[in-house]
Protein backbone atom coordinates (compact mmCIF):
# COMPACT_ATOMS: atom_id res chain seq x y z
CA UNK A 1 0.00 0.00 0.00
CA UNK A 2 2.86 2.14 0.99
CA UNK A 3 4.76 1.70 -2.52
CA UNK A 4 1.18 2.87 -4.22
CA UNK A 5 0.64 5.87 -2.39
CA UNK A 6 3.89 6.57 -3.38
CA UNK A 7 3.36 5.66 -7.29
CA UNK A 8 0.36 7.72 -7.08
CA UNK A 9 1.89 11.03 -5.40
CA UNK A 10 4.68 10.70 -7.91
CA UNK A 11 2.28 10.88 -10.68
CA UNK A 12 -0.29 13.45 -9.13
CA UNK A 13 2.99 15.61 -8.79
CA UNK A 14 3.80 15.49 -12.40
CA UNK A 15 0.44 15.88 -13.99
CA UNK A 16 0.23 19.40 -12.03
CA UNK A 17 4.05 19.98 -12.84
CA UNK A 18 3.11 19.53 -16.44
CA UNK A 19 0.56 22.54 -16.80
CA UNK A 20 2.76 25.72 -16.25
CA UNK A 21 1.41 28.55 -13.83
CA UNK A 22 -0.92 31.05 -15.06
CA UNK A 23 0.05 34.55 -14.48
CA UNK A 24 -2.06 37.67 -14.69
CA UNK A 25 -1.70 40.74 -15.77
CA UNK A 26 -2.37 43.54 -14.68
CA UNK A 27 -3.32 41.89 -11.18
CA UNK A 28 -0.16 39.96 -10.14
CA UNK A 29 1.75 41.85 -12.38
CA UNK A 30 1.55 45.33 -13.10
CA UNK A 31 3.21 45.14 -16.69
CA UNK A 32 3.44 42.38 -19.61
CA UNK A 33 6.80 42.30 -19.30
CA UNK A 34 6.43 42.02 -15.64
CA UNK A 35 4.38 38.88 -16.20
CA UNK A 36 7.26 37.51 -18.81
CA UNK A 37 9.90 37.90 -16.39
CA UNK A 38 8.21 36.57 -13.97
CA UNK A 39 7.52 33.09 -16.36
CA UNK A 40 8.92 29.63 -16.35
CA UNK A 41 8.50 27.29 -19.53
CA UNK A 42 5.69 25.96 -20.18
CA UNK A 43 3.34 28.93 -18.20
CA UNK A 44 0.75 31.33 -19.75
CA UNK A 45 1.02 35.26 -18.68
CA UNK A 46 -2.59 35.67 -19.39
CA UNK A 47 -3.41 39.64 -19.95
CA UNK A 48 -6.57 41.28 -19.38
CA UNK A 49 -8.55 43.61 -21.41
CA UNK A 50 -7.13 47.01 -21.73
CA UNK A 51 -4.67 49.08 -23.80
CA UNK A 52 -1.03 48.57 -22.63
CA UNK A 53 1.05 51.60 -22.96
CA UNK A 54 4.37 52.98 -22.38
CA UNK A 55 7.38 50.84 -20.60
CA UNK A 56 6.61 47.30 -19.79
CA UNK A 57 3.73 47.55 -22.24
CA UNK A 58 6.14 47.90 -25.65
CA UNK A 59 9.50 46.00 -26.90
CA UNK A 60 8.45 42.86 -25.20
CA UNK A 61 10.93 40.04 -25.25
CA UNK A 62 10.52 36.56 -24.55
CA UNK A 63 13.91 35.84 -23.35
CA UNK A 64 14.48 33.17 -24.94
CA UNK A 65 11.36 31.11 -22.74
CA UNK A 66 9.08 28.92 -23.94
CA UNK A 67 5.57 30.42 -22.84
CA UNK A 68 2.33 31.86 -23.61
CA UNK A 69 1.62 35.37 -23.62
CA UNK A 70 -2.30 35.54 -24.55
CA UNK A 71 -4.42 38.22 -24.24
CA UNK A 72 -7.71 37.50 -22.24
CA UNK A 73 -10.65 38.19 -24.46
CA UNK A 74 -9.02 38.73 -27.65
CA UNK A 75 -7.41 41.44 -29.89
CA UNK A 76 -11.01 43.60 -29.80
CA UNK A 77 -10.30 44.00 -25.77
CA UNK A 78 -6.70 43.95 -25.12
CA UNK A 79 -4.53 46.40 -27.23
CA UNK A 80 -0.94 46.98 -26.99
CA UNK A 81 -0.42 50.86 -27.99
CA UNK A 82 3.30 51.70 -28.86
CA UNK A 83 2.31 55.33 -29.48
CA UNK A 84 4.42 56.15 -32.36
CA UNK A 85 7.63 54.97 -30.38
CA UNK A 86 9.36 51.19 -30.20
CA UNK A 87 7.41 48.07 -31.49
CA UNK A 88 5.22 45.41 -29.69
CA UNK A 89 7.13 42.39 -29.49
CA UNK A 90 11.02 41.80 -29.98
CA UNK A 91 12.17 38.10 -30.55
CA UNK A 92 15.86 37.71 -31.05
CA UNK A 93 17.09 35.11 -28.22
CA UNK A 94 16.42 31.66 -30.12
CA UNK A 95 12.83 31.73 -29.01
CA UNK A 96 10.99 28.65 -31.04
CA UNK A 97 7.49 27.64 -31.57
CA UNK A 98 6.85 27.31 -28.23
CA UNK A 99 7.24 31.07 -27.11
CA UNK A 100 3.25 31.90 -28.18
CA UNK A 101 1.39 35.67 -28.51
CA UNK A 102 -1.87 34.85 -28.85
CA UNK A 103 -4.95 37.20 -29.50
CA UNK A 104 -3.56 40.43 -29.00
CA UNK A 105 -3.97 44.21 -31.29
CA UNK A 106 -0.65 45.36 -32.05
CA UNK A 107 -0.75 49.22 -33.03
CA UNK A 108 1.17 52.37 -33.46
CA UNK A 109 4.73 51.11 -33.73
CA UNK A 110 7.35 52.79 -35.35
CA UNK A 111 10.79 51.35 -35.68
CA UNK A 112 13.45 50.41 -38.45
CA UNK A 113 12.67 46.69 -38.19
CA UNK A 114 9.24 45.52 -37.70
CA UNK A 115 7.00 48.60 -36.49
CA UNK A 116 4.42 46.04 -35.14
CA UNK A 117 6.92 42.60 -34.82
CA UNK A 118 10.42 41.79 -34.76
CA UNK A 119 11.82 38.45 -35.44
CA UNK A 120 15.76 38.31 -35.20
CA UNK A 121 16.74 34.39 -35.38
CA UNK A 122 13.70 33.12 -33.39
CA UNK A 123 11.04 30.83 -34.46
CA UNK A 124 8.02 32.01 -32.26
CA UNK A 125 4.46 31.30 -32.91
CA UNK A 126 2.18 34.42 -33.78
CA UNK A 127 -1.90 33.75 -33.66
CA UNK A 128 -4.79 35.30 -33.63
CA UNK A 129 -3.23 39.35 -33.32
CA UNK A 130 -4.26 42.09 -35.44
CA UNK A 131 -1.18 44.22 -36.38
CA UNK A 132 -2.49 47.48 -37.74
CA UNK A 133 -1.42 50.61 -38.33
CA UNK A 134 2.12 50.12 -37.60
CA UNK A 135 5.43 51.75 -39.02
CA UNK A 136 9.01 50.48 -39.90
CA UNK A 137 11.38 50.83 -43.01
CA UNK A 138 11.77 46.74 -43.47
CA UNK A 139 8.25 45.65 -42.57
CA UNK A 140 5.95 48.12 -41.32
CA UNK A 141 3.88 45.13 -39.51
CA UNK A 142 6.41 42.39 -39.07
CA UNK A 143 9.86 42.00 -39.83
CA UNK A 144 11.41 38.33 -39.88
CA UNK A 145 15.15 37.77 -40.41
CA UNK A 146 16.30 34.23 -39.74
CA UNK A 147 14.37 31.76 -38.43
CA UNK A 148 11.11 29.80 -38.84
CA UNK A 149 8.51 31.61 -37.41
CA UNK A 150 4.91 30.86 -37.19
CA UNK A 151 2.32 32.93 -38.78
CA UNK A 152 -1.47 32.29 -38.38
CA UNK A 153 -4.66 33.34 -38.47
CA UNK A 154 -3.94 37.03 -38.38
CA UNK A 155 -5.17 40.39 -39.28
CA UNK A 156 -2.21 42.64 -40.43
CA UNK A 157 -3.80 45.75 -42.09
CA UNK A 158 -2.73 49.13 -42.57
CA UNK A 159 0.95 49.20 -42.27
CA UNK A 160 3.38 50.84 -43.68
CA UNK A 161 7.32 50.89 -44.70
CA UNK A 162 9.76 51.75 -46.88
CA UNK A 163 10.47 47.90 -47.86
CA UNK A 164 7.51 45.54 -47.30
CA UNK A 165 4.30 46.84 -45.93
CA UNK A 166 2.83 44.03 -44.27
CA UNK A 167 6.41 41.31 -43.87
CA UNK A 168 9.47 41.92 -44.48
CA UNK A 169 11.54 38.82 -44.77
CA UNK A 170 15.12 37.79 -45.26
CA UNK A 171 16.95 34.64 -44.82
CA UNK A 172 14.10 33.17 -42.96
CA UNK A 173 11.61 30.13 -43.38
CA UNK A 174 7.94 31.13 -42.11
CA UNK A 175 5.53 29.46 -42.06
CA UNK A 176 2.50 32.14 -42.73
CA UNK A 177 -0.73 31.16 -43.13
CA UNK A 178 -4.62 31.94 -42.95
CA UNK A 179 -3.92 35.26 -42.10
CA UNK A 180 -5.88 38.28 -43.73
CA UNK A 181 -3.42 41.11 -45.17
CA UNK A 182 -5.00 43.81 -46.84
CA UNK A 183 -4.26 48.21 -47.14
CA UNK A 184 -0.70 48.03 -46.07
CA UNK A 185 2.04 50.23 -48.05
CA UNK A 186 5.54 50.46 -49.24
CA UNK A 187 7.30 53.41 -50.64
CA UNK A 188 10.19 51.24 -51.75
Amino acid sequence: MKKLTVILFAVTFMVMTAYGATLLVPSQYTTIQAGINAANAGDTVLVASGTYTGTGNKNLNFGGRAIVVKAEFGPEETVIDCQSSGQGFYFHTGETNSSVVYGFTIKSGNTSYGGGIRINGASPTIERCIIRNNNGSYGGGMYINGGSPDIYHNTITGNTASNGGAIYTTGASPDINSNIVSANSASG
